[in-house]
């Protein structure tokens, strides 16, 4: 429903204003201004704008739009509007979605009128944050809202070559762990054959010293490692490779810690129980639609399936043992 709308064309020109015209008519009610750019822009005055307008149609009709500058480094939405025909279907939250979603920036930015509260508490239910609220004109107060690039939540199909990118990465790690190394292990969901993930390779190192291990923290920012610390698991350190497009996850832990055995565990129950496996795919691609751009809401609606799994894979692998 939502496409790149080509705004140098007299015909789609037109029907972004036949759109934009009566949305800002609403907005200059609530914030009682009429200085509104948009306003009194003509198609003439769209077919010559620098910006890039995407479009969401209902039934073949523009009924929402979005215009927006695109830099490496910022991402500013120039405008945002929906037909009054069309208010409250969820076009204005969808448009942002896909913007926030498609495109990389490490921040985005826009500016509404500071008394549109409908439209802030809009960008603020996505996360921006109001930075400053500034007056260019006599009788108009702005607001600028920002948000730094969130980590998104794109959950894939398996791919065949995840194997293949945890073998490349074993390979470096056993050259700069050398003898400290005991264990290399592919954990996680890219470690499962057939199952769908977002596509970060997690490898578990296991090691004979912990805090000898650290010594090796300038040869993991060499191969393009953060140290996290901890990061909430005593006992770990935890690296991570690829910034927001995150790619590599690296769990350090010193031999005997539980959860060497309890990752483990977990990739070997789903790997002999298929049928659990396709469970889980299924509840991340659900869990991805319902927060594309929330990781926390995404990894605690996984919680309460993957502690039950943990303790099924316990029994499982106890049963095991006693055969």
């Amino acid at each position: 429903m939502i496409q790149l709308l080509n705004h140098k064309d007299p015909h789609t020109a037109r029907c972004i204003v036949n759109v934009q015209r009566p949305a800002y008519e609403k907005e200059a009610e609530i914030i009682q201004f009429q200085g509104i750019p948009q306003l009194n822009e003509t198609a003439f005055d769209v077919m010559d704008s620098r910006e890039t307008f995407i479009g969401w149609f209902e039934g073949g009709e523009l009924a929402g739009i979005a215009s927006f500058i695109h830099t490496a480094e910022k991402l500013t939405i120039c405008r945002l509007a929906v037909h009054p025909v069309h208010f409250r279907k969820g076009i204005a939250m969808a448009l942002l979605r896909y913007l926030l979603m498609e495109k990389e920036a490490e921040a985005f930015e826009v500016t509404t009128g500071a008394e549109n509260e409908p439209a802030k508490a809009l960008y603020q239910k996505l996360g921006f944050s109001e930075i400053e609220q500034y007056e260019p004109e006599k009788g108009i107060v702005l607001s600028r809202l920002t948000l730094n690039a969130p980590r998104k939540v794109k959950v894939v199909s398996y791919q065949e070559e995840w194997k293949g990118e945890f073998f490349k990465e074993k390979k470096q790690l056993e050259a700069l762990f050398q003898n400290e190394v005991l264990h290399i292990h592919h954990i996680g969901s890219t470690s499962i054959p057939g199952m769908s993930a977002k596509p970060v390779i997690d490898i578990l190192i296991e090691v004979n010293d912990l805090g000898s291990a650290a010594r090796f923290e300038k040869g993991m920012k060499m191969l393009g490692y953060e140290s996290k610390g901890e990061n909430g698991i005593p006992g770990r350190r935890f690296f991570q490779k690829g910034g927001r497009k995150r790619t590599h996850h690296v769990h350090l832990y010193e031999s005997g810690h539980p959860d060497i055995r309890r990752h483990l565990a977990f990739r070997d129950y789903l790997i002999s129980h298929p049928e659990r496996a396709e469970e889980y795919a299924a509840l991340k691609m659900k869990l991805a639609e319902m927060f594309p751009l929330d990781m926390a809401g995404y990894v605690d609606g996984k919680n309460g399936w993957i502690k039950e799994t943990e303790r099924l894979a316990e029994q499982w692998e106890k049963a095991g043992e006693d055969r």
